[in-house]
């Protein structure tokens, strides 16, 4: 792999800072045997020098995470004198900790480094990301993108860029486009012009790490019931008019499909005002800025949050894989939820277990 300019002066700016260096010996894209890792560093030191050997993460992917760590294994398996270390613009908390537990050395250029050799120790972490992505557009996980990836998720078979145009209302060339974008982060195979979904269970934690549900517009009420239990049986009561789209979820829709966490406020997908209106003028939603129990949501994810909903005790949620995405970072017992039900639900679909 051919690493940006930017990458490898960020290593050498911060091995220069980290130790009192007395010489820096870099050498980009090496062969080891038959190996070719990404660099090996020379340092030495006043009184040692060693070697660093080392792979970079250039995409925000976990699958190519798991698979460089893998990689440097392989090395140092073969030259045990090597320092394995691991680069990118930034680790999360939870790579960070899968680094440590796996010895292999890491640094970020966003501030985070950790390297444990001999008598050295360095450990500075809890810098965030100083690198986001901006090319929303272009995401796998940006807003009409994810429709391709739930379709998918949800049939483990080859797809053709046409096929999932037609089923899920694209064109085809952006299809082909989130492709090539899947593609570079290790997710998806070429097969015959076709495309396979591999490492499914990493794509759903890149997916789960950029979701983010305050990207929704909430408008908050209350709802004069006992408890979320007596509001789902107010909506059950209703005459909701098949044109309405609406779908329930965070807490309130897992709880149709499998209960696990106690919670407080009922969330409810909307397409559009009208709907809004609806179930403010049927429930006698009063607006409230505290204390609410009853929370209107306008998606974030306009085009793929209504897709592959369903009904459950004559009520409509979201889809398994949404749920996961609403719950998984929200404060409330968020987390606990979405792993319950990713061990009663989406394991399955995911790693076929």
């Amino acid at each position: 792999m051919k690493m940006e300019k930017n990458i490898i002066s960020g290593i050498k700016k911060k091995l220069k800072k980290l130790l009192p260096l007395e010489k820096l010996v870099f050498q980009a894209e090496p062969k080891i045997d038959q190996f070719g890792p990404d660099f090996i560093a020379e340092l030495f030191l006043k009184n040692s020098n060693f070697k660093l050997i080392g792979e970079v993460i250039e995409k925000e992917s976990s699958s190519i995470f798991y698979k460089s760590i893998f990689r440097l294994k392989l090395y140092i398996n073969q030259r045990p004198e090597y320092v394995p270390i691991l680069i990118a613009r930034y680790f999360s908390p939870k790579k960070q900790e899968y680094c440590k537990k796996n010895e292999i050395n890491f640094l970020d250029l966003s501030g985070n480094v950790y390297l444990k050799h001999n008598n050295i120790y360095v450990e500075k972490v809890g810098f965030s990301n100083q690198y986001p992505e901006h090319r929303i557009g272009r995401s796998p996980f940006s807003d009409r993108a994810p429709l391709i990836i739930r379709l998918m998720l949800n049939e483990n078979k080859v797809w053709g860029v046409r096929e999932i145009g037609e089923k899920a209302n694209l064109d085809a060339g952006y299809v082909s486009r989130m492709f090539r974008e899947l593609e570079k982060l290790n997710y998806l195979v070429r097969k015959d012009r076709k495309g396979e979904l591999k490492h499914r269970k990493e794509l759903l934690e890149d997916w789960v790490q950029v979701y983010d549900y305050k990207k929704n517009n909430e408008n908050k009420y209350f709802c004069l019931a006992k408890g979320p239990e007596e509001i789902l049986n107010k909506l059950r009561i209703l005459k909701i008019p098949k044109e309405l789209n609406y779908a329930l979820g965070y807490h309130a829709g897992a709880y149709l499909i499998s209960p696990h966490a106690v919670f407080n406020e009922v969330h409810i997908y909307v397409s559009n005002k009208e709907s809004s209106n609806f179930f403010v003028e049927q429930l006698k939603l009063k607006p409230v800025e505290r204390g609410a129990n009853f929370i209107i949501v306008f998606p974030y994810y306009k085009h793929s949050v209504f897709f592959n909903k369903q009904k459950i005790k004559n009520l409509w949620a979201v889809s398994d894989i949404q749920l996961y995405l609403d719950l998984y970072k929200y404060p409330l017992r968020g987390l606990e939820q979405a792993e319950h039900l990713y061990e009663k639900r989406i394991k399955k679909l995911i790693e076929g277990k």
